[in-house]
């Protein structure tokens, strides 16, 4: 009895010490199944703006710590610049969920330059793609990926610094609070102006709350071994910018009480918008959405860049009905 209790005690040590030190590998995943790390290697029409005739700058930003990441900036209309040579267009800066590299994004991005009139700034996280893979994803890493993405945009003389959004999907959401926090904060005063807005699309309050959500074996001893914290949900109280919650109804993947439940604590925000994409998955509402969902962005966009003061205001709930008859690609 005495020996099946020690042989029990250690195998939960490894499988403990298992999940703590591989937490990191079991959320950041650069490569999906067979699919290319290296966008370049994609199948046509997911390696670069190039396949959409989108002027873009393929570009490496130097992050605090010396790692390079890769990004993206493709430019909206061409005709939109001022005497100066700098955008009027509104720029948002794209942070991506965990699998996979930044060409896979492409449709979607093409469709926002598209259908909202805007620039992009498409990052692509350390370890992900072209960017430095001799070091791997980490919550600390990403974060610093974000700061740096930020001051690259603002410094930018092509682009306008006054217009400038984050826009986050799944984990791309937390990154996008993340970095808001930081602008916000901007303790290292290396920031120009405040951000207009955060757009965030089915992303989670916490990933503890997640492993509540998809592990509950694991849920029991996570403070054991939980490390990465991604808390948004301490986040969000305290920012001021405008938020638009773009949240599917029917996710798989994140239950969409976290949505509500950010939104239900964004109580300083200066605009705060709930978009319910009905029957939306975790992956596929920005396709789903049909043209509701288009509206209720440019919309957001529009009312973001309106507001000159702080004044609280938070929208009614807009529950989106996609119209299959009115969607349509335009790829």
């Amino acid at each position: 009895m005495w020996r099946s209790g020690q042989l029990l005690l250690g195998l939960t040590t490894v499988v403990l010490a298992g999940l703590y030190f591989k937490q990191d590998s079991l959320l950041y995943h650069p490569e999906i199944g067979n699919m290319p790390r290296d966008p370049a290697k994609n199948p046509r029409g997911y390696r670069s703006p190039a396949d959409y005739k989108i002027p873009f700058e393929d570009v490496q930003i130097i992050c605090d710590d010396g790692v390079k990441v890769h990004a993206w900036l493709m430019f909206g209309s061409t005709s939109s610049t001022s005497t100066s040579g700098m955008s009027t267009l509104p720029t948002i800066v794209f942070f991506h969920g965990n699998a996979g590299n930044i060409g896979f994004r492409l449709p979607n991005m093409v469709h926002m330059i598209r259908r909202l009139e805007v620039n992009i700034l498409m990052v692509e996280y350390r370890g992900y793609g072209r960017s430095d893979s001799s070091v791997s994803p980490s919550e600390k890493g990403i974060k610093l990926d974000g700061q740096a993405a930020l001051r690259f945009i603002q410094n930018h003389p092509k682009i306008d610094p006054t217009k400038i959004f984050m826009f986050g999907r799944s984990l791309g959401g937390a990154a996008a609070f993340a970095t808001a926090q930081y602008v916000q904060q901007n303790e290292n005063k290396d920031i120009i102006h405040p951000l207009k807005g955060v757009i965030v699309e089915n992303t989670f309050t916490s990933i503890a709350d997640m492993v509540d959500a998809l592990m509950p074996l694991v849920a029991k001893v996570k403070s054991l071994v939980l490390a990465i914290g991604w808390n948004s949900l301490e986040i969000v109280p305290a920012l001021e910018c405008p938020i638009l919650y773009l949240a599917g109804s029917d996710d798989e993947i994140v239950p969409h009480s976290h949505m509500l439940t950010l939104h239900k604590n964004t109580v300083k925000s200066s605009l705060n918008r709930l978009h319910v994409i009905k029957y939306g998955t975790h992956n596929e509402s920005w396709t789903q959405g049909g043209e509701m969902y288009w509206e209720a962005f440019a919309s957001f966009l529009a009312g973001a860049l309106s507001i000159t003061n702080t004044a609280h205001i938070v929208d009614s709930v807009d529950a989106g009905y996609p119209s299959p008859t009115t969607f349509k690609k335009e790829l």
